[in-house]
């Protein structure tokens, strides 16, 4: 039998504690695996859902697929999980969620050995929050490849890809407590969202969500720990990615569509990056 193979079960974190219940239904299983250390869950939440708080006995890693949903930790106010963000989520966190449209994610639940490993060097991983950074990205996508390949080769390369995760996390987390994020800078970073593929200034963002540049500038990096520039550098190189390793769009044109002035500075930042050439990363995703 196929170890990923679809299922219709609906799945319900069996840790939820008594005093802090999961709702009925947590969403549909698509495909799930098991990985030394880990269980990696494709999971589908139909629009609507809201989970009161309730808390998980094991960490977990989730990539949002497709979907925004809403995250909050007691009495802090909601964090929005974009699609193509990779979230945290320490064990016994107390934590509720709304699913305002249909969101497809990949849940990983890191079991405690695994964990361990990674705290024996560093205690980053003790609160909830997004693992910024390419690297984290890439290896989120790689992940959800490799986890729809279901051969036993795959198991071995799951198993690298979750540990070089968890030491991303470790790595970037340290500024990425969770914070009430003002709303105008949510609007900053939406507008940031929707139009990055463009020429845009710092003035016309700030516009946007009627703040001054100056204000922007030092609070975008004091809540998001990089810049604006860093921001949509990172935003232009993360669709170049999937440009490169979905399509046959020529180098060129993708680098045109990602905002690049030329196909010989796409290439040295997306190196910069990624640490591949895009060529490279063309023929290593296939």
């Amino acid at each position: 039998m196929n170890p990923i193979a679809a299922s219709t079960e609906t799945y319900s974190h069996p840790h939820a504690s008594e005093d802090c219940p999961c709702a009925d239904t947590s969403g549909t299983v698509v495909a799930m695996r098991r990985v030394p250390g880990f269980q990696v869950v494709e999971n589908h939440y139909p629009a609507g859902l809201e989970l009161t708080s309730h808390r998980h006995e094991h960490a977990l890693l989730s990539y949002v697929l497709t979907g925004p949903y809403a995250e909050s930790y007691g009495g802090a106010s909601s964090v929005i999980c974009p699609p193509r963000v990779l979230r945290y989520l320490p064990p016994e966190q107390n934590h509720s969620n709304v699913f305002d449209e249909g969101t497809h994610c990949l849940i990983v639940e890191v079991e405690p050995e695994a964990l361990k490993r990674v705290e024996e060097h560093t205690k980053a991983l003790d609160r909830p929050g997004e693992i910024q950074g390419i690297a984290s990205t890439w290896l989120a996508q790689r992940l959800y490849h490799e986890f729809r390949q279901g051969d036993g080769l795959a198991l071995v390369s799951l198993e690298g890809i979750l540990l070089e995760m968890l030491a991303e996390g470790a790595r970037h987390s340290g500024a990425n407590r969770v914070a009430m994020i003002p709303r105008w800078l949510h609007i900053a970073r939406e507008y940031l969202e929707a139009n990055f593929l463009r020429q845009i200034s710092l003035a016309e963002i700030a516009a946007a969500a009627g703040v001054h540049r100056v204000h922007l500038s030092r609070e975008f990096r004091r809540y998001f720990s990089t810049t604006v520039g860093e921001f949509l550098r990172r935003k232009r190189i993360e669709h170049a990615c999937r440009l490169v390793s979905t399509t046959d769009t020529p180098l060129a044109e993708v680098a045109m569509t990602c905002g690049f002035s030329d196909q010989s500075h796409f290439s040295a930042t997306f190196r910069r990056q990624i640490g591949l050439t895009p060529a490279r990363y063309r023929q290593t995703a296939r």
